[in-house]
């Protein structure tokens, strides 16, 4: 799909195909391909004389062998040098009237397209929170075995607190992203509403998910010292692998962007708020109901606003509002729905207090009963 003037901007894709004789034979290059040298490859390729813009792109099978025997026409230019991800291959190619094959409706290829995107933006989110998981479980291990101070680093009130803002991200991401894959199943079983709600949840999870990996990974690498940042240990990579998920399959801005393009169709928007009243309309407390009710009024009373008003800038507002109003929701519904979860309802409130609610910079932090909200995370 990427090209040199046509990353983001797909629209602007200028690899052309053209029908010869009934067959379909693509020329250009493509900057960015993963698994370049695969058996088969989809492409977008603009038709001649099909309109400009992404309505004007088709989707292409491109075999690497024709009849299983003759080298197709294009070629790799190169394996490209990457900050990360150096363990799979990516390459550009350049296409010189490679045969191909059609695949549907000529003017369908950017939407058949962006189905791949869509889930490869959650399998992003997926790879971001594991990351994430093992960051944490990297700092708990360092923090309780190594001593500093005649005592060990989990002792003291400084790493406390890191771990405990690396603990409430991570587990934000994992509880959003395993209710998406919930919410996946029933789309595909071909429920409109789960259709709608992954097509909102996906960007979601790849803006903050994969920004949040980014930021917890250094704070990993902060807690090893000196040693996270040599090659012997796994810290460095995972910084550098952190940084790719806010760029492949749409950069932060692009995906903030396609947040409010997913609210804006039809009535989204008022499905997606009607669907977390739903869940927090199960909680068994009343008061935590209010309490989750409100933010979630105050939420999308934010979001409607910047959306009816066209107000661009605030798009990544509005996704990180959104993300961690749900993943605090879908928390609290674990500990709702399993005894033996109950700390995630707690969890889900520290989410809420820290990530949408209005936060004195002045005010004296309350450490100690976060602490003691989640014993087992600090126990040694």
């Amino acid at each position: 799909m990427t090209e040199q003037e046509a990353g983001s901007d797909v629209g602007n894709t200028k690899t052309y195909a053209e029908n010869i004789n009934g067959n379909w034979y693509l020329t250009g290059e493509k900057w960015f391909c993963s698994n370049p040298d695969a058996d088969l490859a989809m492409v977008l390729a603009r038709p001649k004389g099909n309109e400009k813009g992404t309505k004007g792109l088709s989707l292409f099978l491109l075999p690497k062998l024709i009849d299983n025997k003759t080298p197709n026409d294009y070629e790799i230019l190169r394996l490209k040098d990457k900050l990360g991800g150096r363990s799979f291959a990516s390459g550009e190619i350049r296409l010189n009237k490679a045969f191909a094959y059609l695949v549907g409706d000529q003017n369908q290829g950017f939407k058949q397209m962006t189905d791949m995107i869509n889930m490869s933006r959650l399998s992003n989110g997926v790879r971001s929170s594991g990351m994430m998981q093992r960051s944490l479980q990297e700092c708990l291990y360092i923090s309780k075995n190594r001593k500093a101070f005649n005592t060990k680093l989990i002792n003291l009130p400084l790493m406390q607190k890191q771990i405990l803002k690396i603990f409430l991200l991570a587990e934000s991401s994992r509880s959003i992203v395993f209710h998406s894959a919930k919410v996946l199943e029933k789309a595909d079983d071909g429920v409109d509403i789960y259709k709608i709600l992954f097509r909102i949840l996906t960007p979601l999870i790849k803006f903050r998910s994969c920004r949040d990996a980014r930021k917890v990974t250094g704070d990993l690498m902060e807690v090893r010292g000196g040693c996270g940042y040599i090659e012997e240990w796994s810290d460095a990579r995972m910084v550098r692998d952190a940084h790719l998920g806010s760029i492949w399959e749409g950069t932060s801005n692009i995906v903030a962007l396609d947040v409010i393009r997913s609210l804006k169709k039809n009535d989204n928007l008022k499905v997606f708020k009607k669907y977390l009243f739903d869940v927090v309309g199960n909680f068994d407390i009343a008061k935590d109901r209010k309490y989750f009710n409100d933010n979630i009024e105050k939420v999308f009373n934010f979001a409607l606003t910047i959306i009816s008003n066209n107000i661009e800038h605030s798009a990544r507002q509005i996704s990180s509002a959104l993300y961690y109003l749900s993943a605090s929701i879908f928390s609290y519904n674990e500990g709702h729905l399993e005894p033996e979860l109950s700390y995630r309802k707690k969890l889900a409130k520290l989410i809420l207090k820290h990530k949408i609610c209005t936060n004195d910079p002045l005010q004296k932090e309350d450490l100690e009963n976060s602490i003691k909200s989640f014993p087992n995370l600090f126990s040694h």
